[in-house]
């Protein structure tokens, strides 16, 4: 028993840390850019989120600040319950590069989830705000590449 609470105490604080990559737009291109981001503690989910709606300054996002209310995975599945308020007044653009950023980087950093649904306010829905059709699971084979491609 000793050893053993001898063992946990010498596990370097480095091991509590992860490193996300996070997607971010080019305000230019609207291509992805992909930054490493270290995060430390429990719940990196939440923080994930918090960090998609603070980009770089010479970056951009279009995930608002607190959007998510809370997450779920069951299996191979992820749930992600988000705020109607915080996407009422989104555009098409905004709501699919909302989706696509949101999809790239949690398959980046979620090896095990290889689904993801929507909800909005605890509720399946047709559409996320106004445009992009959330009624069906977003699956790792397709969104786990940048599918977007610029609008002219």
């Amino acid at each position: 028993m000793r050893w053993k609470l001898l063992l946990l105490l010498l596990i370097p604080i480095d091991l509590l840390a992860m490193k996300l990559m996070i997607c971010y737009i080019d305000p230019v291109s609207l291509n992805p850019v992909l930054k490493t981001v270290e995060v430390e503690g429990d719940n990196f989910i939440l923080k994930l989120f918090d960090i998609l709606a603070s980009p770089p300054q010479d970056l951009m996002s279009f995930v608002p600040k607190g959007v998510l209310r809370a997450y779920f995975i069951v299996d191979d599945i992820m749930i992600l319950d988000l705020d109607e308020e915080k996407l009422k007044n989104m555009d098409f653009l905004s709501e699919r590069y909302f989706i696509h950023t949101v999809l790239y980087t949690i398959f980046n950093n979620l090896k095990t989830v290889n689904e993801v649904y929507f909800t909005i306010n605890g509720e399946r829905r047709r559409v996320l705000a106004n445009y992009v059709d959330i009624r069906y699971g977003f699956p790792r084979r397709i969104w786990e590449e940048w599918p977007v491609k610029r609008m002219k």
